[in-house]
């Protein structure tokens, strides 16, 4: 019977270190190459709109919105600033390069009760609760956005509208 044990006790630890190791060669999701544009709305609620358009060839579907914007502030096309938390990138300013030099459009002003907002037409990040807000863009109302920018989506013909909206 001891000897019964412990060939179950040594089969059983076995078990369990190859369980542990299952999944170490794995990486994470490479998602889909992608193709074609997305756009990136910046709306200063003063009359400043400007629009970013992005080439997507050189992302994937595992990529996310903040990506495609850290990539377009490594070009010179757009800038921002923010910090990082627990959801991902917390923007606080968002602007463009214009004449080699930061712009910002669309900023937020804590004591005033300004905070950036995100809307979208991509449906799996779309909110869709009742009284939700909406904006009308070249056509088509987009949706607030439930994801943060580190967690939106990126597909052809994407829209991401960035703006501002006052609480309190």
């Amino acid at each position: 019977m001891k000897r019964f044990t412990k060939l179950m006790l040594a089969l059983a630890c076995t078990a369990i270190f190859a369980g542990m190791f299952l999944f170490v060669g794995c990486d994470k999701d490479e998602g889909v190459a992608l193709s074609g544009t997305m756009t990136i709305v910046l709306d200063g609620k003063n009359g400043t709109i400007e629009t970013v358009e992005a080439d997507l060839s050189a992302f994937t579907t595992a990529d996310s919105a903040m990506d495609v914007i850290e990539a377009l502030a490594a070009e010179k096309k757009m800038c921002y600033k923010g910090s990082e938390g627990a959801y991902g990138m917390m923007l606080s300013d968002v602007g463009v390069y214009k004449d080699g030099a930061e712009t910002y459009i669309v900023s937020q002003n804590d004591a005033e009760g300004k905070y950036i907002y995100l809307y979208t037409n991509v449906e799996k990040d779309k909110n869709d609760y009742e009284g939700m807000t909406t904006v009308e863009y070249e056509g088509q109302t987009l949706a607030e956005s439930m994801n943060s920018i580190s967690s939106m989506s990126v597909e052809d013909g994407a829209i991401v509208y960035i703006t501002t909206i006052v609480w309190g």
